[in-house]
């Protein structure tokens, strides 16, 4: 299947619900029964979905012992949690990129609207749980914008988890995917315009759709997933 066939299908009005290829409810619901109820939602302020969180497992378990992720996009630390427990046998770094509650003027300037500002996590608060889940060493949380972080950034990165604001998953995508390995995988949050947000399913559409460098490409519920092929 194309790249522009698997958008023409997984954006479809009903959406996707196939066994096998590009969208595979089945296994993506039994890694939601599996992986994806170890956390409590409410209680991290998270908004991701118990599919959503099982395959963020169970794509995190397949990076290699000596890997890094990286997670734009922290909030409450819902999704980084996830993506510890998926690589809790391995040595993986983990780095977390956001704003938390600092520089709050900015963050109104960029707002896309969808998290209130004024009970935004601190920096502090998801270093406290990251460090009970016992990965503290593990995970670099970086306070700050994902388009100021790039600019730091040297490293390759072998899973990019793109979960920031909704009104630049394009920026991110232009920033950060270069350092993806090739063979490494990329999923966008919020990605569908069913299940998510119709900005970022544009962004990801552009960014995927007529490309020859990106393939695999994975519907679930809100997240579109790819691998890099060169």
């Amino acid at each position: 299947m194309s790249n522009a066939d698997f958008f023409q299908r997984a954006y479809s009005e009903n959406g996707p619900k196939v066994i096998s290829g590009f969208s595979r409810p089945v296994y993506h619901n039994l890694m939601g029964v599996l992986y994806g109820h170890q956390f409590d939602k409410m209680g991290f302020g998270g908004m991701i979905r118990h599919t959503e969180a099982g395959m963020l497992y169970e794509w995190a378990s397949e990076v290699i012992q000596g890997g890094t992720i990286v997670e734009i996009g922290c909030y409450g630390g819902l999704s980084t949690s996830y993506l510890v427990k998926g690589t809790e046998s391995r040595d993986v770094r983990i780095c977390s990129i956001d704003p938390f509650n600092s520089d709050l003027d900015t963050q109104a300037e960029r707002t896309d609207g969808c998290v209130e500002l004024e009970d935004k996590p601190t920096k502090e608060l998801v270093a406290q749980r990251m460090a009970k889940l016992g990965a503290g060493d593990r995970v670099t949380l970086i306070e700050g914008f994902s388009q100021e972080a790039v600019k730091d950034w040297k490293d390759e990165i072998d899973f990019l988890w793109i979960d920031g604001n909704h009104d630049q998953a394009y920026l991110d995508f232009t920033d950060w995917s270069p350092y993806l390995k090739v063979g490494g995988r990329i999923g966008f949050h919020d990605s569908h315009p069913r299940y998510g947000y119709p900005q970022v399913a544009e962004d990801v559409k552009k960014a995927l759709e007529s490309s020859e460098h990106w393939g695999q490409l994975e519907h679930v519920k809100s997240i579109i997933s790819a691998i890099k092929l060169a």
